[in-house]
């Protein structure tokens, strides 16, 4: 039997199906499986009016926070004129816990809060805004679990990506993994995009794993990515598919 051209090569591909089985020991496998989902870059997902970059960025933040399963987390949002950077405090959590749906969950006691700001530059592009804060709001969940991610800690930034794919961003993540600069670069505004650290097909490979584990169509997937990144999913779904084994550990977390 001939099989398609793999997307990725086996070791990345490998290396993404560990770091999905450590997303889902340490962040909260049933918020995964019973209540994530794919987030697209449409208005039904991220309604609200704005009237000020400032005003966009706190929208987008909260439907990001929302989708991460996090509005009880004591995440303040600051405009990067108010924005003091300071070391991240530990909240000396004993579990990692996720809600998708806040009322059933009760806000965190603590005593700090947790900062986070972006650019005034990153407002004019949505997709990467909401990428950014999610992979942002991924690391605060990694530090605070005290958990290193398979590679160690020079795999940290890849895996917190990984994990915003996790928590249902793949498809803003690989809208905006690559900005092409366009012939003259007038129009590139390097300020404004999100700084990636998986590539491309990567990206694509962690969210066709995300879409096959919780069963969600490839034309559901597809519907809202960039034209040249349909049939590079496709060719991920086909690869994800051929890994039976490593699926099937994955899908054992589901009966637990």
């Amino acid at each position: 039997m001939l099989f398609s051209k793999p997307l990725i090569d086996q070791q990345s591909a490998n290396w993404i199906f560990e770091t999905y089985d450590w997303a889902l020991s340490h962040f909260d496998h049933n918020e995964f499986y019973l209540r994530t989902e794919l987030a697209q870059p449409t208005n039904e997902c991220f309604p609200g009016r704005v009237d000020s970059p400032d005003a966009k960025a706190a929208t987008i933040f909260q439907h990001v926070q929302r989708y991460c399963g996090l509005e009880h987390w004591p995440f303040v949002l600051q405009a990067p004129q108010h924005f003091q950077p300071q070391a991240i405090p530990d909240l000396n959590m004993g579990t990692i816990a996720r809600r998708s749906t806040s009322s059933d969950l009760a806000p965190l006691v603590s005593s700090v809060n947790l900062p986070i700001t972006y650019t005034q530059q990153q407002t004019l592009k949505s997709e990467d805004l909401a990428s950014s804060f999610a992979h942002v709001l991924a690391q605060h969940l990694a530090l605070q679990s005290k958990s290193m991610p398979p590679g160690g800690a020079d795999f940290m930034l890849e895996a917190t990506e990984l994990l915003a794919i996790f928590m249902g961003f793949g498809v803003l993540m690989a809208n905006s993994a690559y900005t092409f600069r366009g012939g003259c670069g007038s129009c590139y505004n390097p300020n404004a995009n999100r700084s990636a650290s998986l590539t491309e097909h990567q990206v694509l490979f962690a969210t066709a794993l995300f879409c096959e584990l919780k069963g969600i169509a490839a034309n559901q997937a597809t519907k809202h990515l960039k034209k040249h990144l349909k049939p590079l999913y496709k060719q991920a779904v086909k690869q994800v598919r051929r890994e039976h084994g490593q699926l099937e550990v994955l899908r054992k977390y589901q009966a637990l």
